[in-house]
């Protein structure tokens, strides 16, 4: 299959998820507590009569920007992974609006392509290791080693489905090919 193929990989809310969302809550009530009790002193003195109101009115306008805009974009995270001619593309979608490009390989480059259940990551020292899994299931998930020639050694983690795999097989090595087709 050559060509365009693509997959959208849903991330799966963790606890760092939760308790980032939780922080940042937290970030906000606190202050806005304390100054919402700051100013009613400062309003029971006689000091701020007219303020007060729009005091309100700021700090509500921050509660809807914190829940409307930052807290869904934090928690609606999906990785795309595309096969384009004879590259492997995975980019970050957040909020299902902004996409920013994560990684780009010469699908050539890979040297290893297994799922992670077959055999073990072998503990080499790699430069950088992607983990684009969406916290998956172990059982589903895919590793690669590549070079970069601008980097080194490098390890993917990441979910593939049929159509991804299928797409990769005519650039990768015979070997691989000949692997992945082996295991299906």
């Amino acid at each position: 299959m050559e060509g365009f193929c693509e997959q959208v990989v849903k991330v799966n809310k963790t606890t760092k998820h939760v308790l980032i969302c939780l922080a940042i809550i937290l970030a906000f009530l606190i202050p806005i507590v304390f100054l919402m009790a700051l100013f009613y002193r400062a309003v029971a003195a006689g000091v701020l009569d007219y303020f007060y109101p729009l005091f309100a009115l700021v700090l509500s306008m921050f509660g809807v920007f914190t829940f409307w805009l930052v807290i869904p974009r934090i928690m609606k995270v999906e990785y795309d992974y595309s096969v384009y001619g004879s590259d492997f593309i995975v980019a970050k979608v957040t909020a299902k609006s902004a996409r920013k490009r994560k990684l780009k390989v010469e699908i050539k480059h890979i040297e290893t392509l297994a799922k992670l259940t077959d055999e073990d990551i072998p503990h080499k020292k790699y430069v950088k290791r992607y983990d684009f899994t969406g916290a998956h299931d172990v059982s589903e998930v895919y590793f690669a080693e590549f070079r970069l020639p601008q980097r080194g050694l490098c390890l993917l983690l990441f979910v593939p489905n049929e159509k991804i795999l299928e797409g990769m097989r005519p650039y990768l090595s015979r070997e691989l090919a000949l692997k992945l087709i082996r295991r299906k």
